[in-house]
């Protein structure tokens, strides 16, 4: 009698199960009629019913049954040919998100992989609609549909935002043209700069791109105006020149001093470096200083000294290096006070071996001895005084060498003229052949007074 029993319960679970599913497909009638479609059943292969809302006498969406709710699906973009997934609620920090719109909001909430260019279709409205949705799972474009799974009971909220969406998607319009439109007149800052970086890279040369560029050029973000700008060439150096001076943003600035290439007037660079130096603008500091080192003008090695006394850091160290760019002998003497500091000591040492002289040495070598454990300091100061025996006039390779006793011994050998030694005697003694040297004997010439390294 068992049998019977379980024929029963079996019996008992269909009936129950085909009341369930039939009050879900009145649901369905009723969402899709609420919404002004006529309702057409069909049958998928899998047997698994779908009701579809007719209007003007074609399907324009439909709701599929699925395990744990229903799916609704409206025709996808023509040419989307990736497969485009919106997860909700998935946060991932920007620097590990696949794509990104701009619009901070969005990207938070909804995980987006797809092609860049789908950046043309999210615009505002389309990106209100897609937070608007709250679905559970996801959303997919994929085959040809958008496909939005979601429970019965927000059927009815989530059907017309996935009716007006599909519209938005499917709007007929170029991806450049859809891009240009968000570049200019997206109410997202960061929307807009996303977009007319594609169009940048992805356009180049366009129509669309170039109004989009001559309208950003009077963008309100800073760094809108920067990119279009540096986009349009030389003709736009003006808004170039109002981002440096401005100081707004000192990522901003600097890239805007980098991009003139030098050319802003030596006094107006000055005064853009003492505005930075004052306000701590670190980037805007230092891209001041490069131009600075770069410029050519003999007041310039005096004011590198006084902005390295002044800063700290990495501004500091950008000052040293400066120096080093001059290419002037009076940038040694700062330089070489430099070597003492400890956040500019690697930086000085760098600028010594493009304009150091033969005083540089000893205090190079001073440096490295004070610094036993620092390998990479030491191979720096070895490669330093190497470039300074470089330009000796007269050198040769190996032919300078430190001392092995005392401190900064230096002397100019003998034996050939230009040869660089370490004196035998006190510590800093300097000396210079005669101007006319004796022969040297048949002994000296077995017995060299230098000591190649």
């Amino acid at each position: 009698m068992w049998w019977l029993v379980a024929l029963g319960a079996l019996t008992a679970a269909g009936i129950w199960g085909n009341f369930r599913f039939n009050k879900r497909l009145k649901i369905w009638e009723k969402t899709l009629e609420s919404c002004g479609f006529e309702v057409e059943w069909r049958s998928s292969l899998q047997g698994i019913r779908e009701a579809c809302g007719v209007r003007a006498g074609a399907v324009a969406i439909r709701i599929v049954d699925s395990s744990g709710g229903a799916v609704v699906v409206v025709p996808a973009p023509q040419g989307l040919s990736d497969v485009v997934s919106m997860r909700y609620g998935v946060y991932r920090p920007p620097e590990l998100r696949e794509f990104q719109t701009g619009d901070e909001l969005f990207d938070s909430q909804i995980w987006v992989s797809g092609p860049v260019l789908l950046n043309g279709l999210l615009d505002a409205e389309t990106r209100r609609l897609l937070l608007g949705l709250n679905v559970g799972d996801c959303l997919e474009i994929i085959r040809g549909e958008i496909q939005v799974q979601t429970s019965d009971e927000n059927l009815q909220s989530v059907l017309p935002l996935t009716l007006a969406l599909g519209r938005r998607l499917n709007r007929s319009a170029n991806v450049a043209r859809l891009l240009s439109e968000n570049a200019r007149k997206d109410p997202e800052a960061g929307v807009r700069l996303q977009n007319l970086l594609l169009l940048i890279r992805e356009r180049p040369g366009e129509p669309p791109t170039l109004v989009a560029l001559r309208k950003a050029c009077s963008d309100p973000a800073p760094e809108v105006r920067l990119q279009a700008a540096m986009a349009l060439g030389g003709g736009h150096s003006d808004v170039l020149v109002e981002l440096a001076e401005n100081l707004a943003d000192d990522k901003v600035s600097a890239e805007a001093l980098s991009a003139l290439d030098h050319a802003l007037p030596f006094e107006r660079t000055r005064a853009i470096l003492d505005r930075a130096l004052d306000r701590s603008l670190a980037k805007t500091a230092c891209a001041c200083l490069e131009a600075l080192g770069k410029s050519g003008d003999p007041a310039a090695v005096d004011l590198l000294a006084e902005a390295m006394a002044r800063a700290g850091g990495k501004t500091a160290a950008a000052a040293a290096m400066a120096l080093g760019a001059t290419g002037s002998p009076a940038a040694e003497p700062p330089l070489l006070l430099a070597l003492r500091r400890e956040d500019t000591q690697v930086a000085a040492v760098d600028a010594l071996a493009r304009t150091g002289t033969a005083a540089a040495v000893p205090l190079l070598e001073e440096a490295a001895e004070s610094s036993p454990d620092d390998q990479d300091l030491r191979r720096a100061i070895r490669q330093a005084i190497a470039e300074i025996q470089s330009r000796l006039q007269g050198a040769s390779p190996g032919q300078l060498s430190l001392a092995g006793t005392e401190a900064g011994q230096l002397s100019l050998a003998q034996a050939e003229a230009g040869q660089l030694s370490l004196a035998q005697s006190r510590a800093g003694q300097l000396s210079l052949p005669p101007e006319e040297p004796e022969q040297p004997s048949p002994r000296a010439h077995k017995e060299p007074a230098v000591r190649p390294v």
